[in-house]
């Protein structure tokens, strides 16, 4: 029931059968076409009863599948890119209780808003914000990407190289599943979201593209002010203005219908009644403008075109379609092009509007004016330097402006790119290197930062645990590898420190949040860094505590933390025993199917800011259960793009009974692949699929 008001309140469906009605009204183009004959072979299957146990367990019959259901998953898609429903309401609750001076090592005061529109200024860190969506949206929430591509020049084989891995939350069945579609006019070996018919990832024998989210902001807050004589009224540019008002009956299996209506503003829909997290802070009611519901979107037809390009150009033309979700779009040819494409319709701001708080739905100027033309969007066509990379970072500017958004202060970016350059040519088997990479090199300035302001042999001489601890905190490289034992005692000692900076200001609830929101995590060297940071001082104390005082205690409390819940000897400490990988069926949340649906664990390597991104929540002692990563990896060199390199997380399959349902585990964990064979000749017969037109 909560999370049918939530959807219901974001208007997703609502927005996806407009589009679908206003789209589908004649087939009269390809896209259509092809849309619905994907439909058809959908509702076939479902017609044929040939479903997995899980439906027969929960009890559950699927209906026909329309082209609002398309429609739909993409809006989950674009929900899944965005971070402010999540984050706008924290931020403007520090901001309200502690003042401006505490946003400034978050990155989001007025003056770094006001950095935007400066061209001459050069900001010293950008942070992305995503929530954590997955506690409400029933799809997988897309949590940072790589992808790059090198020239010629810069390849072994005289031909463009091309990656990508997608980090999205881990899920079983995996999030994608691959295809290899050929026939006459057509062929492409593409990575496929169920429910959608296009390919969002792929590559022919001509082309190839990747995919990393673009995360500007699409999605702004509203506070809106009621007329106290009047409850259905808020006020609009000096005008009070009715509510509109949409009623539903929500159904509940086996008892009656709940009422449920949504109040609608000039900005959008009304959320407090069905978000916690704006209720929980907020008296005064909040709208939602979100482009998804503003624009009329051709997301569809851009996946088509995209997929059925036939040179650079065309397939730009086709990257100008893609407008409700931000995209790094990067690609590569056979005839030696290389280029990026940030996609998406941009929302045109007044400049002195801070987006990533909540703004003042009474005053007109801080409304949206409209979007940026697509040429205005980045974009980056062979690179003199031959390589370009995106991990979500931010984009270079354009016409002096760099687009608010809710970018990674580009750390894996940094690294990938650090990587390329550390040779002059690459294979395939080489990238592969660049992909599994754990190494944090802000991992180590803060390390070494903190030892710096430690008596590091004061805490030796507690014993001999605490001396073996400290010679592996020390000599950690910064790789967060499964046999560190240093990953881990850094990782303790980061959380602890924090704590001991944040949770006087935030109280309990809310640092839990706050720590594990991507706001913090990509502000951590920035806040580490300066010594006068508010954050550093205990609210609740007469004396004024100093950042290196917390330095040391943070790292004798997670000596402690570590040698009372996972014991005495620091060879127990191994970053592999606490950072596991389990990929969860949604029937094997419950004992016992956990057992039969469920994935793992898997001891794996990976941190929070690698280029292999295994995000985990931060706490003292772990568990470091990984809740998201890599959903695909892609490796493609133009020389042979008939063999190609992939591998998804568990296996092609979602019916548990497949030999297919988790037969790529083993092989994701260990940092290998598989070829995506595109021979036919080379493959068994029993695994081509033949359709042939009926008579």
């Amino acid at each position: 029931l909560p999370i049918d008001k939530k959807m219901l309140t974001l208007s997703i469906r609502k927005t996806a059968v407009e589009n679908a009605r206003r789209v589908f009204k004649n087939a009269d183009a390809e896209f259509k076409k092809q849309t619905l004959a994907y439909l058809d072979g959908v509702n076939s299957f479902i017609d044929e009863g040939n479903l997995p146990v899980e439906f027969t367990l929960i009890g559950f019959e699927p209906e026909h599948f329309t082209p609002e259901d398309v429609y739909t998953a993409i809006g989950y898609m674009a929900l899944s890119f965005t971070s402010a429903l999540s984050l706008e309401p924290m931020t403007t609750y520090i901001y309200q209780k502690l003042g401006e001076d505490y946003l400034k090592d978050l990155g989001i005061d007025s003056a770094s808003n006001a950095q935007l529109y400066n061209p001459n200024e050069e900001l010293t860190f950008l942070n992305d914000l995503s929530g954590n969506l997955q506690t409400y949206l029933p799809v997988p929430v897309w949590e940072g990407s790589n992808n790059w591509v090198m020239s010629k020049d810069r390849s072994e084989s005289g031909k463009v190289l091309l990656a990508n891995d997608t980090h999205i939350a881990y899920s079983q069945p995996a999030v994608w599943f691959e295809a290899h579609l050929n026939y006459p006019g057509f062929e492409m070996f593409g990575f496929y979201l169920a429910g959608v018919p296009f390919a969002l990832i792929g590559h022919n024998n001509n082309y190839g593209w990747g995919l990393t989210i673009f995360p500007f902001d699409n999605m702004d807050l509203y506070r809106e002010k009621v007329n106290p004589e009047n409850p259905n009224q808020y006020l609009f540019a000096g005008t009070w203005k009715d509510y509109e008002i949409e009623e539903y009956a929500i159904q509940v299996k086996d008892k009656e219908s709940v009422p449920f209506h949504i109040q609608n503003t000039i900005h959008g829909p009304i959320l407090n009644q069905a978000f916690d997290n704006i209720s929980s802070v907020e008296e005064s009611p909040i709208s939602f403008w979100w482009a998804l519901n503003k624009v009329k979107t051709t997301a569809l037809q851009a996946l088509y075109e995209i997929n059925n390009a036939q040179n650079l150009e065309t397939f730009e033309k086709a990257t100008s379609l893609v407008d409700i979700v931000g995209l790094y779009i990067v690609y590569g040819d056979n005839d030696d092009n290389i280029a990026c494409w940030a996609t998406g319709k941009i929302p045109i701001r007044s400049h002195t509007v801070n987006s990533k708080l909540i703004l003042d739905g009474s005053d007109s100027t801080t409304m949206i004016k409209g979007f940026y033309s697509f040429d205005k969007n980045p974009k980056l066509i062979n690179p003199e330097d031959g390589f370009i990379g995106t991990s979500n970072n931010a984009p270079h500017r354009v016409d002096g402006i760099l687009y608010p958004g809710y970018y990674y202060p580009g750390y894996r970016a940094h690294r990938i790119r650090e990587l390329a350059d550390s040779q002059p040519k690459w294979t395939l088997e080489e990238m592969k290197r660049i992909q599994n990479d754990v190494k944090s090199e802000r991992d180590i300035k803060i390390r070494d930062l903190v030892v710096r302001y430690t008596d590091i042999e004061k805490i030796k001489s507690k014993g001999p645990v605490y001396m073996q601890a400290m010679n592996r905190l020390t000599e950690w490289n910064g790789e967060y590898d499964v046999q560190s034992t240093g990953a881990t005692i850094y990782t303790s000692m980061l959380y602890h420190i924090l704590k001991l900076a944040m949770e006087d200001e935030l109280g309990e609830d809310q640092f839990k949040k706050t720590v594990n929101s991507v706001t913090l995590r990509s502000s951590i060297e920035t806040l580490f860094f300066n010594e006068d940071s508010p954050w550093w001082d205990n609210i609740n104390t007469e004396e004024k505590e100093s950042r290196n005082q917390l330095f040391r205690e943070g790292l004798q409390l997670a000596m402690d933390d570590l040698s009372e819940n996972i014991g005495e000897s620091p060879d127990n400490w191994r970053w592999g025993k606490l950072h596991t990988l389990t990929h969860v069926h949604p029937v094997g949340r419950q004992e016992p199917f956990d057992k039969v649906f469920n994935v793992g664990p898997f001891a794996k390597s990976g941190g929070n800011e690698v280029v292999d991104k295994e995000n985990f929540l931060y706490s003292g002692h772990g568990p470091y259960n990984i809740r998201s990563g890599p959903a695909m990896r892609l490796l493609l060199d133009f020389a042979r793009p008939e063999e190609a390199l992939s591998v998804i997380p568990t296996g092609q399959s979602g019916n548990v009974m497949s030999r297919h349902y988790d037969d790529q585990a083993v092989l994701f964990v260990q940092g290998k692949y598989k070829v995506q064979e595109m021979d036919k000749s080379k493959l068994p017969t029993d695994r081509i699929l033949h359709l042939k037109p009926g008579l």
